[in-house]
């Protein structure tokens, strides 16, 4: 027996190994916007986002074990078994179609021409207070010639406020709205899928902004989904 041989015999050999294989959950959020144009003075549309969240598939791989036993192989269990059903609406459709989403976008313009009427007046009063004092102003006193001026001058100044004011209050009006016709939308096909117990996904397409580049016709349940929306909001509407 050789030296190389002896020195094997004398050795311990102890092996430890691990190979741990992690998969994170991939988020697939579907979102669709639609921004639609005002006749007036809208900053941004009706809708500014209509998205609906798809789907999470997870696929774990676990060793498992410890320093005592030997590790063992676990096979990967899915989350949901069966036929996958898929669906798609489209949102276009809907802003198009939606009888609240007509009803809101005409409440809107109906309120913006309301805030620009109120600011025109408040110009146009600006305006002839300040032609008042140039025809009239020579026959008050020096002080009220001096007060009038502050005022005048003060009005000036703060006018530029007002129509920022009435922006923000326009864009506060068209952000509630939107709200509200998101979780009409949401609250009825959650409620929709719920009672058919159709699908397991149900993603949202547009035409300006969309992750879904190409769908079956087959899968397309706008129609179904508009005739049950309208259906509702005639039911609320009348009550």
């Amino acid at each position: 027996m050789d030296n190389q041989e002896l020195d094997n015999n004398n050795i311990e050999e102890k092996i430890v190994y691990s190979n741990t294989i992690e998969e994170e959950p991939k988020d697939i959020s579907l979102s669709s916007e639609k921004k639609k144009k005002s006749p007036l003075l809208i900053t941004f549309g009706v809708l500014s986002i209509l998205s609906f969240v798809g789907v999470i598939v997870l696929l774990c791989l676990f060793f498992c074990g410890d320093n005592k036993s030997n590790n063992v192989l676990v096979t990967p269990k899915p989350v949901q078994t069966g036929e996958l059903r898929i669906a798609y609406v489209n949102t276009d459709s809907i802003l198009t179609n939606y009888d609240y989403a007509k009803d809101l976008e005409a409440n809107l313009t109906t309120y913006q021409s309301s805030l620009e009427a109120n600011y025109q007046a408040q110009g146009k009063k600006l305006q002839t207070d300040y032609e008042n004092y140039l025809k009239t102003g020579d026959k008050l006193t020096l002080t009220e010639q001096k007060k009038k001026e502050e005022d005048l001058t003060r009005r000036q100044q703060e006018f530029p406020m007002v129509q920022q004011k009435m922006m923000a209050q326009l864009q506060e009006r068209q952000f509630e709205d939107n709200k509200k016709l998101l979780n009409a939308v949401y609250a009825f096909i959650n409620d929709y899928n719920a009672k058919n117990q159709k699908f397991n996904i149900i993603l949202s397409r547009s035409y300006i902004s969309s992750t879904v580049l190409y769908a079956d016709d087959a899968f397309d349940i706008t129609d179904e989904i508009i005739k049950g929306l309208n259906q509702e909001y005639k039911n609320v509407k009348g009550k």
